[in-house]
């Protein structure tokens, strides 16, 4: 209804033109410009600002005459009413030739989309739609879509011009020729040569300065490195999104064709994020400044909504339809971010806020105060060169971004320096007390030098004896081997000597697995307790079978205990055996018997006890038998000093106690040998 009222109001103070009825043309005709078709067109606009519409409607609606100077101050009007509008154009082009075709060009100029359809013998036909929201086909349909008129015909066209962005340019249209079009293709891009300079030059600016940035932030990752190669990114796509149609680019996919929209994907809340977060990194706004970071922080929140907001409606298609003051409503949590940190800079004790303030003041100057009012201030008093620079809302958006993107590089090039200089400071501070501390550190080492030559000393000689310790090892373990299998061939002679072969051959099978053992056994420092008490078990069966059977013998072993895993010295309890049966048994006639018992006391302390029921010792040192003696003095005294450098050498509380048993009148019954050593 204001609408109406509005146009009533201008139809009542200026004239209507003269509205021509159809432009008549003979032949193909030969122009030498476009013809504009105000005189002939009727203009209707849909209050609704529904594209979807159908033509069998649109044609029930009064039409008025688009040429009247009436009209045309509508139209501005309208262009400031709201984002969405949708405005229908007839007009009639007559052929009037019999024979000839005529070929011209329909040239609406940059709008959002605009379609077309023709009437020819009462019949309405859908012929094409282009404009800056569909992909570029071929140069001349970026702007223009084709007539076809046949001879003796008269076309009744309708343009259905759709826009939803506060308008740039006015509804118009203009009839060329194919040639006439491209001399105007070449005379736009003539007008817009200094556009085509500097826009590109600025986006690859940006492009750069993205690229540069995150390299830094590989290097040393610092943040602030970060948040400038994002929003430097970002800036990047927004500016080639929005010279995407001013340029033919040809970025629009098929699955998204609002994508070429010069709004339909809005980078400015991003933008805005980003902007807070590289400023609070620099500044250190939440720790300096808590009271204006508890402001930012809900509307950090909620430019990140109206940034999903803004990708909901790029994949749906469906973009807000609303008055024009929507979008200042819409910009006002950008605009109040920016000065709060216009505000925070200048409240800032940092060094850098010279060059972060200048940055935001030029971002806010072009970006927010200048681009947007281009929308309702556009200059058509100008040259054409510079019209077509002065009414391009993103050269300037460009040019506010690069250059504070550039102070901000000025700034991270000054923090650099700055961080460079506090650590030249520190490595100073830091040599001079080095310098302190070295000469007071000097005093010390000199003092503990003897000391620690002292310890080094007692060192070596403590390496010394082990070395030495392990050498008599291996040299008494030498000799246990020799006087071992000694007394084994002192048996085998015996039965030899009783001619006795039976029995010589089956000592001698086992005296070959006993040597065999022993071999196996005397290369290792320790061996496994079942491979010492198999050898153990051979030793004690050989004996036997020279004591005619006189000789019993048991070795019980604790089942918690697991032979193969424990190990000892090898051939460790055999002199004690054969003490046993040389000692304590060979002077009984009647013979007697030795029991071995293996008990493990704690998880790493072994015992073994060997017990017979021999003579005694008392008595063995009566009779002074020269094999016992013998023995003795070679078997167990080689076997204590073994387990006195097994104590030395290993660090081990390994010890023999051997005691005297009696039984119940207090006669001797044996002796018993324990043995408790580390495993």
């Amino acid at each position: 209804m204001r609408s109406f009222l509005i146009f009533v109001f201008f139809l009542a103070t200026q004239p209507l033109l003269a509205q021509k009825a159809s432009l008549e043309l003979y032949g193909q005709p030969k122009l030498a410009r476009g013809i504009s078709i105000e005189p002939y067109a009727l203009f209707y606009e849909n209050p609704s600002g529904d594209t979807t519409q159908p033509l069998s409607e649109v044609i029930k609606q009064s039409f008025i005459p688009f040429a009247s100077s009436s009209v045309a101050k509508y139209h501005n009007i309208l262009q400031m009413k709201r984002t969405s509008q949708v405005v229908w154009l007839q007009f009639k082009i007559t052929n009037t030739h019999p024979a000839d075709t005529i070929h011209l060009w329909y040239v609406h100029w940059a709008h959002a989309v605009a379609s077309l359809y023709s009437e020819a013998n009462g019949r309405l036909t859908y012929l094409e739609s282009n404009g800056l929201c569909t992909p570029v086909k071929d140069p001349l349909t970026i702007f223009g879509m084709p007539l076809v008129i046949p001879p003796h015909t008269t076309h009744r066209y309708f343009v259905r011009i759709a826009d939803y962005i506060v308008l740039m340019y006015p509804v118009t249209g203009t009839i060329h020729t194919t040639q006439t079009y491209q001399a105007a293709l070449l005379t736009d891009n003539s007008n817009n040569k200094w556009v085509f300079f500097l826009m590109p030059m600025l986006i690859g600016c940006l492009l750069l300065m993205s690229l540069y940035t995150f390299f830094q932030y590989i290097l040393n990752r610092d943040k602030a490195f970060l948040f400038y190669a994002l929003y430097a990114a970002l800036a990047f796509c927004w500016m080639m999104e929005l010279a995407n149609p001013r340029f033919h680019l040809g970025f629009v996919p098929s699955f998204l064709p609002w994508l070429g929209h010069p709004t339909s994907f809005s980078f400015t809340y991003i933008l805005s994020i980003l902007h807070v977060l590289f400023l609070s990194r620099l500044l250190s706004i939440p720790a300096e400044q808590p009271g204006i970071w508890r402001v930012v922080r809900p509307l950090l929140f909620i430019l990140a909504f109206l940034q999903v907001m803004v990708v909901v409606q790029l994949f749906t298609g469906i973009l807000i339809k609303s008055t024009a003051w929507y979008f200042l409503i819409d910009g006002l949590p950008g605009v109040l971010m920016g000065l709060l940190m216009i505000i925070a800079t200048i409240r800032s004790k940092s060094k850098l806020k010279i060059y972060l303030l200048v940055g935001e003041i030029i971002l806010y100057f072009y970006v927010i105060a200048v681009s947007p009012l281009q929308g309702y201030f556009l200059r058509l008093d100008l040259s054409p060169q510079l019209q077509a620079f002065m009414n391009f809302p993103p050269i300037f958006m460009a040019l506010g971004l690069f250059t504070e993107l550039f102070c901000f590089l000025l700034a991270l090039a000054k923090r650099n320096k700055l961080i460079e200089v506090e650590k030249n400071n520190l490595q100073q501070n830091y040599t001079g007390q080095l310098e302190t501390e070295l000469t007071k550190r000097t005093n010390e080492i000199e003092q503990q030098s003897l000391q620690l030559e002292k310890q080094h000393a007692e060192q070596l000689q403590l390496s010394f004896e082990q070395k030495l310790s392990e050498i008599e090892m291996s040299a008494l373990r030498a000799q246990m081997n020799p006087h071992f299998i000694f007394n084994c061939l002192n048996s085998i002679k015996l039965y030899t000597t009783d001619n006795e072969s039976a029995k010589a051959a089956d000592y001698l099978t086992k005296f070959s697995r006993l040597i065999r053992l022993v071999l196996e056994n005397s290369r290792s420092e320790k061996v496994t307790l079942k491979n010492e008490l198999e050898a153990l078990a051979l030793y004690m069966e050989m004996e036997a079978m020279r004591f005619k059977n006189k000789l019993n013998f048991t070795i019980e072993t604790d089942p918690a205990l697991d032979t193969d895993l424990v190990e000892i010295p090898p051939l460790l309890l055999q002199p004690y055996v054969e003490n046993a049966i040389w000692h304590g048994l060979m002077h009984k006639k009647e013979g007697g018997s030795v029991h071995v018992k293996i008990t493990q006391l704690k998880a790493e302390r072994l015992q073994i006890t060997i017990i017979d029921d021999g003579i005694g010792r008392a008595r063995a040192a009566e009779l002074k038998s020269k094999s016992a003696i013998a023995g003795k003095s070679f078997g167990m005294k080689v076997t204590g000093e073994r387990i006195a450098l097994i104590n030395h050498l290993y660090k081990t509380n390994a010890n023999v106690q051997v005691n005297d048993l009696t039984d119940a009148e207090g006669n001797a019954a044996g002796t018993e040998v324990v043995i408790e050593i580390l495993i």
